[in-house]
C-alpha cells in the first residue's frame, strides 16, 4: 500500500492515464495522411509512438508507413495532426475505469490536482472537459503553456508552482517513460499506470507506485 500521509498534490499525465485515446489519435493520424494523398491506416492499427508531442507521434507513423514528411516539416505536420484530432466529436476517448471516482476520492482528502500533458492546451482541455472531470483540476498545463514538453521537467514544475506545492509532496501518476523520466527530474515521486501506452521502458526509473487499475487503489495510508 501507498503511504498518502505526506502527500498534497497529484499530478496527471493525460493520455494513456486519464484517457484511452488511441483510437482518437488513429483517426487523427489515418486523416492526416489522407488529407495529403496518402492511404489511410488500415483497421486495429496501433500508433508506433504513444509518447511524445504531436509531431513525434505523426512522424512515426509516416515512418512506419514509409511516407516522407512533407517539405514543410515535422512541426507543420504535428499541427495539421492536431487540426485533425480537434475536428473528431468529443468524447470519443473514455475514461479508464476507477479514474473519475479516484479524482473525487482524492479531491474529498483535500488533495490539490494538476494535469501536465504534452497535448496541446487547448486540446486538452476539450478532452478533459468531454469526460467530465476538467472542473477537479486546479490547473491544466500543456504543451504549449511552459514552453517544452515532457521529459523535460519544465512543465510539471509549471503545474507544481500553481498548486502551491513543493515537488516533495507530489505524486506525479503517467503512463510512459517519458512521465516517468519528467518526474525523476523534477524530484516527485512517480505512479506508473501499467495499462497505459507505456513500454517496459518505464522499469528504468523509480516508482512509488505500480497499479494497472484504478479501482485497486486506496487512500488508506500504509
Amino acid at each position: 500500500m501507498m503511504d498518502w500521509s505526506d502527500v498534497r498534490a497529484m499530478v496527471f499525465d493525460m493520455d494513456g492515464t486519464l484517457l484511452n485515446t488511441e483510437q482518437v489519435i488513429v483517426q487523427a493520424a489515418s486523416a492526416t495522411l489522407q488529407h495529403l494523398g496518402h492511404a489511410p491506416l488500415p483497421a486495429g492499427y496501433h500508433m508506433p509512438n504513444m509518447f511524445g508531442t504531436a509531431a513525434e507521434l505523426i512522424v512515426d507513423v509516416f515512418k512506419e508507413r514509409g511516407v516522407p514528411v512533407p517539405a514543410t516539416g515535422r512541426a507543420q505536420l504535428g499541427l495539421l495532426f492536431e487540426s485533425f484530432y480537434a475536428r473528431q466529436p468529443a468524447g470519443q476517448a473514455p475514461l479508464y475505469p476507477g479514474v473519475h471516482e479516484w479524482l473525487l476520492a482524492a479531491k474529498s482528502e483535500g488533495m490539490a490536482l494538476g494535469v501536465c500533458t504534452n497535448k496541446q492546451y487547448d486540446l486538452a482541455i476539450q478532452g478533459l472537459e468531454a469526460a467530465g472531470i476538467l472542473d477537479l483540476f486546479a490547473v491544466v498545463c500543456g504543451r504549449d503553456t511552459s514552453g517544452k514538453a515532457k521529459p523535460a521537467p519544465d512543465p510539471l514544475f509549471y503545474t507544481l508552482s500553481h498548486l502551491q506545492v513543493r515537488a516533495q509532496e507530489a505524486v506525479f501518476f503517467g503512463d510512459t517513460h517519458a512521465d516517468a523520466a519528467c518526474a525523476q527530474a523534477a524530484g516527485v515521486r512517480f505512479a506508473w499506470f501499467t495499462s497505459g501506452f507505456g513500454t517496459e521502458r518505464v522499469r528504468d526509473f523509480d516508482q512509488v507506485l505500480a497499479f494497472a487499475d484504478y479501482r485497486d487503489l486506496s487512500l488508506v495510508s500504509a
